[in-house]
């Protein structure tokens, strides 16, 4: 059982606390208030406990799509790797690629570091689970999201370049070449190498 407190609210959640349509919601925003303290060790905690909300009562936590993936991108406390990965698969799980996608795309061109290298990370995830009912609905984004992850290549910061490079090669891996190829005229030579030096070195290891 967690007990958070922000801004003089106070959350208490458990796997075996009673949670219905009239409390949910007001637990809900009291757990995203915690993810904008200063205090790292209680904003890691509402992860925590946004991630159990998540697996144990995914449908009270639908209707609020865009205000848990931009609370979760932007919580002021790095998480591991494995722990970011999981709370990521878990979202596209409840919320679906679409609207991940539409949330993410926006943020992909505003957003500033630490915030955007959240974001690109939680769309590589996104296109790590793409699925043949999902594949529709990226391929209808598709010249939107290149254009979006294309200019962060070369961004200052090296896991921001490096994720938006992996992002690059998801997408030749699930819509190949022909789709993807012409998106990428904005990339300098060099990083248009990486890219298919990367996609590459992945289908000779899928043969």
């Amino acid at each position: 059982l967690y007990t958070l407190t922000s801004s003089g609210i106070n959350a208490e959640y458990g796997e075996d606390t009673c949670i219905n349509e009239e409390n949910s919601y007001d637990l809900l925003s009291a757990i995203l208030c915690c993810t904008e303290e200063e205090n790292t060790e209680l904003v890691a905690k509402a992860l925590k406990v946004l991630n159990k909300f998540l697996v144990y009562q995914p449908d009270y936590i639908v209707p609020h799509c865009e205000e848990v993936v931009t609370k979760i991108v932007k919580a002021k406390c790095p998480m591991q790797n494995a722990d970011s990965e999981s709370l990521y698969q878990l979202l596209v799980r409840v919320y679906k690629h679409e609207a991940v996608l539409n949330l993410i795309i926006p943020m992909l061109q505003k957003e500033a570091y630490p915030v955007l290298l959240s974001v690109i990370n939680l769309l590589y995830m996104t296109l790590k689970q793409n699925t043949p009912e999902s594949q529709p609905s990226l391929e209808a984004c598709l010249p939107s999201l290149a254009s979006a992850v294309c200019p962060q290549c070369s961004h200052v910061e090296t896991n921001v370049r490096k994720q938006s490079i992996f992002c690059l090669v998801e997408l030749l891996l699930i819509f190949g070449t022909d789709k993807v190829d012409s998106l990428l005229e904005t990339l300098t030579v060099s990083q248009k190498k990486l890219v298919y030096l990367y996609y590459n070195r992945h289908q000779r290891s899928a043969r």
